[in-house]
């Protein structure tokens, strides 16, 4: 495909079928007929190869192909718009832009609420595409097909930038009237914790947690059960057996609200550890994206303490 043989125009009107996920509020959206929205779909579809959007039981959905380009596409646009009136401020309450984060359900939980709430009232028109942050996070930044990249980081590429957002520490969740618990005196002894089973919360599925690394210099080990990559899932297990599942301290008081749950601190010494926010170099100079980055920063140093 030429860039030269396409109607420009057409990415238009793409973003607004992408962004109304409908013909007829794309079209009200565009201030043209429903017919022209119509036909406008039909030469993406012919252009792409590609349904764009499909009808389900949810109402129209758009195909993966059309969300892999729904960022590139809206930024590109933006980046025009922004390049032909250099000299315009960026005004967050009219902005529109799809920005995409990558980021663990436990991180989401705890800032995402935030976050919208503040979207909501100061950027009503820039929408968020949360995913999963998978062991290729770091790669989708790198290729321009996420944003930001908000988790616990180990090395980032030299190109990369980041800042602290909040700092947690691990707590063990385990049913308040755990058998174990009851007869230690409602103490979690190192005895009664590789006694028992347990969840383990990874991000990539296999491996060692920092837990495990600790009790193997003590010549130790636990007796794993269950491993998953989600949050919230283990404190059903939790609830429903004697099983222990060690999680950022943050998200375990909050899920001991719930469940008859209680929150211990693990019997061993353990190093807090701090989730942060990437981006790469080519959204770095970007005045929106910096926008949003520098508002997400003073939104989790203010709130989450």
């Amino acid at each position: 495909m030429n860039i030269r043989d396409v109607d420009l125009n057409l990415l238009v009107m793409l973003d607004a079928l992408l962004r109304e996920k409908s013909v007829t509020r794309a079209a009200r959206a565009m201030d043209i007929t429903q017919p022209a929205m119509s036909n406008a779909l039909k030469r993406l579809r012919k252009l792409l190869g590609d349904p764009i959007l499909v009808r389900t039981a949810q109402g129209m959905q758009p195909t993966a192909r059309a969300e892999q380009l729904h960022r590139p596409v809206r930024n590109a646009l933006s980046q025009m718009e922004a390049a032909l009136a250099p000299n315009r401020a960026f005004e967050p309450a009219t902005a529109e832009r799809l920005f995409t984060v990558l980021i663990t359900d436990y991180a989401a939980s705890v800032l995402m609420p935030h976050i919208v709430g503040v979207l909501e009232r100061e950027a009503p028109h820039i929408a968020l595409n949360i995913l999963s942050a998978g062991t290729d996070a770091i790669d989708q930044v790198e290729r321009g097909e996420a944003d930001f990249l908000i988790n616990e980081f180990g090395r980032l590429p030299a190109n990369f930038h980041q800042q602290r957002l909040w700092t947690d520490r691990l707590a063990c969740l385990i049913r308040a009237d755990h058998p174990a618990l009851l007869a230690d005196g409602g103490r979690l002894t190192l005895e009664t914790f590789v006694a028992q089973r347990h969840v383990l919360i990874t991000q990539t599925g296999v491996g060692l947690s920092h837990i495990d690394e600790v009790l193997a210099d003590l010549g130790l080990s636990r007796q794993i059960s269950v491993l998953t990559r989600h949050y919230q899932l283990p404190r059903e297990l939790v609830a429903q057996s004697d099983m222990i599942v060690a999680l950022p301290a943050r998200i375990a008081r909050y899920q001991a609200r719930h469940l008859g749950l209680a929150v211990h601190e693990p019997p061993l010494t353990l190093p807090a550890f701090e989730i942060g926010i990437a981006w790469g170099a080519l959204d770095h100079h970007d005045i929106a994206h910096r926008w949003l980055r520098e508002r997400i920063i003073r939104i989790a140093r203010e709130t989450i303490t």
